[in-house]
């Protein structure tokens, strides 16, 4: 399934299945419903084949997003049998023998309802990259994968939180366990969370971690690390392409979507896509790659006001307190059929798990990307969270829920706090609401979440991963077939940093005194050009759009106040976080309350 929605209560028909089918503004779908003496469920269908929900004697079982299992082979993928996937789980999980650090890879929640007993279980992937949210209160326990659906379920009571809208602001993520509403939190990564309900008493909650990212790792040496994350990668691949026939990738000019280019099995029909603004020096390079690669290579172009035009859509899309920013697929996918293909492969997350990219660096080497990287002590992550556009009192609040989350991964990882502090769980990731537009839109594998990934990132001390050097250990022999083809920024991914630094420094040194003389004028980057788009007509009619009296939260009237959308206080990108919330708030918000506003929460 791509979404659920659980409720302890038993509801009125077609109340869940219209919030979870609200989350989509194009390409509606229909939600099923379930209801029984253990409350009410609605699902909305799988774009993976096999993983349709199952319903036994005994138990209810769903299971959302794509896992990939090591307990048994992978066939259904490409199948006719929609429930094969799921029954293989329940079986297992029935037999009693599940390791769920182990048996499944990839993102994933599986929720299993005893119905006799009325207890309900929900298990979160390693790192849990696909969140699920948790509303309970009194007698009444709602469990969701999307935020906006499960605050629209659970009724009038359940409003934003302030201090969450301005932490996301801010930073650009929510901290956990908090969401965008008062009263909704995260469930925790690599957790059983399994909920006795009782009628008219509290929901009883036990969680039972079954994997931690310790930081006391089983490997003698960086090579020994490297070899079990390649032979993981490569089985997870064999194990997803098995039994397909054609697929598709995302490739760049980067070094990690050629490395999964040169894994993809040859036998396969492979589609490359990169969508850009124009044909640039990235996109010049991914053909390269294609090439060498053997796949089939399919460009497009994304106009100047491509990301702002996507606004309502991706947001309703990934749900508040997420950056719409990341769904660079959104719209693409519809013109190119990406629905159609057995998979959809991606290389997200490589620069956070396997290269250190949150470690804590010197300053100077996020600007001079041809400097070599060196591990700094310390953290920054605890200071005190400081904006003159925001009330004193929530920014101190925001401060408090960032040091009581890094005190929590500290306990875990002294050694590498700072840099796990944005990994665990992977809602701290900022560009992770990619993989929740992605996956609800087509069939999205993202091999760098492969539990092997997750596994050999946490082993791995920090400087076995800065300089690539992790990375190169693992897939170098991947990257000979284009070890001349540069990388965009100025480097050659298959040589290490001392090898670069001469050359890099070079190139990056004249592209960079070209820009700043004028001589370079045209746009090189992958996303948007947010400079040229908030120079435009559109975007001052989106600011000026936003109006405080449409905006009922007084910290966010305030800002918009003193003109936060314009150059007052804010960076580009906390400006856009401001106008996604600003939307959801005053458009969303603003229709679930009048929706609820003389309605009481009814029970059947």
């Amino acid at each position: 399934m791509s979404d659920f929605l659980f409720s302890s209560r038993r509801l009125p028909p077609g109340r869940l299945a219209k919030e979870l089918e609200s989350i989509y503004l194009e390409d509606p779908v229909s939600a099923r419903e379930f209801h029984g003496d253990w409350g009410s469920l609605a699902v909305t269908p799988s774009r993976y084949s096999g993983f349709a929900p199952v319903e036994n004697g005994t138990h209810f079982c769903v299971i959302i997003g794509g896992p990939v299992l090591y307990f048994h082979d992978n066939h259904f993928l490409t199948g006719n049998d929609d429930q094969a996937g799921t029954r293989a789980i329940l079986a297992h999980f029935e037999g009693g023998q599940v390791d769920w650090s182990e048996d499944l890879s990839g993102p994933f929640v599986i929720l299993i309802i005893d119905k006799a007993s009325r207890r309900v279980m929900c298990i979160t992937d390693l790192m849990m990259f696909i969140p699920v949210y948790r509303y309970q209160r009194e007698s009444w326990l709602v469990l969701g994968t999307h935020v906006d659906a499960l605050a629209g379920a659970c009724g009038p009571e359940v409003d934003f939180d302030e201090a969450s809208l301005v932490d996301f602001i801010l930073h650009d993520v929510v901290t956990f366990p908090y969401s965008a509403y008062q009263h909704i939190r995260q469930c925790h990564p690599a957790t059983k969370h399994v909920f006795r309900l009782r009628h008219e008493e509290a929901p009883c909650l036990e969680r039972m971690a079954y994997w931690l990212p310790d930081e006391t790792g089983p490997f003698r040496n960086l090579k020994e690390a490297a070899e079990v994350l390649k032979e993981g990668l490569n089985g997870y691949i064999e194990r997803v392409t098995g039994p397909m026939r054609r697929v598709a990738q995302f490739i760049s000019g980067g070094e990690d979507s050629r490395v999964l280019a040169a894994m993809l099995p040859p036998w396969l029909e492979r589609d490359s896509f990169i969508f850009l603004n124009s044909m640039t020096r990235e996109g010049h390079i991914a053909e390269k790659v294609a090439s060498a690669s053997g796949a089939r290579f399919l460009p497009d172009y994304r106009d100047e006001l491509h990301y702002l035009d996507i606004l309502p859509e991706a947001s309703c899309l990934v749900g508040s307190g997420h950056q719409y920013i990341h769904a660079h697929a959104l719209g693409f996918h519809r013109r190119h059929g990406l629905a159609d293909y057995d998979a959809v492969f991606g290389g997200y997350v490589s620069d956070s798990l396997l290269k250190s990219r949150s470690a804590r660096k010197l300053p100077l080497s996020s600007f001079f990307s041809f400097l070599p990287q060196w591990q700094l002590s310390g953290e920054t992550r605890t200071q005190a969270v400081k904006n003159s556009l925001f009330p004193d009192q929530m920014l101190q609040e925001v401060t408090r829920r960032r040091r009581e989350h890094f005190h929590r991964v500290r306990a875990m990882r002294p050694q590498s706090a700072h840099e796990w502090f944005s990994l665990w769980p992977m809602t701290m990731r900022l560009g992770i609401s990619n993989l929740y537009s992605n996956r609800r839109l087509f069939r999205s594998y993202e091999v760098f979440m492969a539990k092997e990934a997750v596994k050999v990132s946490a082993a791995c001390p920090t400087r076995w991963k800065l300089n690539r050097r992790l990375f190169l250990a693992a897939f170098g022999p991947y990257l000979k077939r284009t070890r001349f083809l540069f990388h965009a920024d100025g480097r050659l991914p298959a040589f290490p940093w001392w090898v670069n630094f001469p050359v890099h420094t070079i190139l990056w040194s004249a592209r960079e005194l070209a820009r700043r003389l004028g001589v370079q004028t045209h746009y090189q980057g992958s996303w948007a050009d947010w400079k040229t788009l908030m120079a435009s007509q559109e975007w001052a009619m989106a600011r000026d759009g936003v109006r405080p009296e449409h905006v009922r939260l007084q910290a966010l009237r305030a800002a918009i106040t003193s003109d936060a959308l314009g150059e007052k206080g804010l960076n580009n990108i906390q400006r856009i976080n401001l106008l996604q919330t600003c939307h959801q708030v005053s458009k969303s918000g603003l229709r679930r309350q009048e929706k609820w506003r003389d309605t009481s929460v009814r029970v059947c």
